[in-house]
């Protein structure tokens, strides 16, 4: 190869590397931008970004909580005007039970008192009946002393005197002697006892009568006591009739 066409291969070289480098440093750098620095974000406190733009955000409605309603507290004067009801409610259930057992009570006692009073009637009225036979005998009885229809003996008086006492029984006369009571009190006046007798002359009851003006236990009861133990004829059906004692001073 001639030195010729190599310096020429040569310089060909050269200056193409030469205008590649050219166009390298003049071309290259105005066509390859470099990066933009975008800067550092700064918040004025009424936007989000730096920009200058603002967008207002929009607001999300919140829910607000339900807080249930407070409860009422019972007013403490109701309450009290409530128990002082009840309070009286009890107390005139009260007053009308007391009044009711009162009114049933007395009721009881006047049932007892009119009771009472009719037995008294009763007994007085038996009691002047049996003094009016002893005084005027027996209606029915014959005038031999016998009654009709019973064949027994009989007082047909029905009354009589032994000791100082005195005694009545229709159709029926003392089997013995009147008992006397004893009795160690010092008293004067009259005891008058009824007396009951059944069929066999036997005093089977004896309450004190009337008239009686001696108020001492001891001798009423020993004239009660005395009347039990007296003993009459029999009869045909239980009699009734009144032995009255007279007590003296000693």
């Amino acid at each position: 190869m001639r030195k010729s066409k190599l310096y020429g291969i040569t310089g060909s070289v050269l200056i193409t590397g030469l205008l590649i480098l050219l166009l390298f440093l003049l071309v290259m750098p105005g066509g390859i931008k470099e990066p933009e620095d975008e800067g550092i974000m700064v918040s004025f406190g009424e936007v989000d970004m730096g920009s200058g733009k603002t967008e207002t955000p929009t607001e999300q409605p919140t829910a607000k909580p339900v807080t249930p309603p407070p409860a009422t507290p019972k007013p403490a004067k109701q309450e009290l005007m409530t128990q002082d009801a009840n309070s009286l409610a009890i107390a005139e259930q009260k007053k009308k039970d007391k009044k009711e057992k009162e009114a049933l009570e007395r009721q009881r006692l006047e049932e007892i008192r009119i009771a009472n009073e009719k037995k008294r009637a009763q007994q007085e009225a038996i009691d002047k009946a049996n003094e009016m036979n002893g005084l005027f005998g027996n209606s029915n009885s014959s005038g031999s002393g016998t009654t009709s229809g019973d064949s027994r003996q009989g007082n047909p008086a029905g009354s009589g005197n032994s000791g100082g006492n005195s005694w009545s029984l229709n159709g029926r006369d003392l089997s013995g002697t009147l008992v006397k009571p004893s009795y160690d009190s010092n008293v004067e006046g009259r005891i008058t006892v009824n007396i009951r007798v059944d069929e066999n002359g036997t005093v089977v009851g004896a309450t004190i009568g009337s008239p009686t003006n001696i108020s001492d236990a001891a001798t009423r009861n020993a004239a009660i006591s005395a009347a039990k133990r007296t003993r009459f004829t029999s009869g045909n059906s239980t009699a009734s009739g009144k032995i009255t004692y007279n007590f003296k001073l000693r």
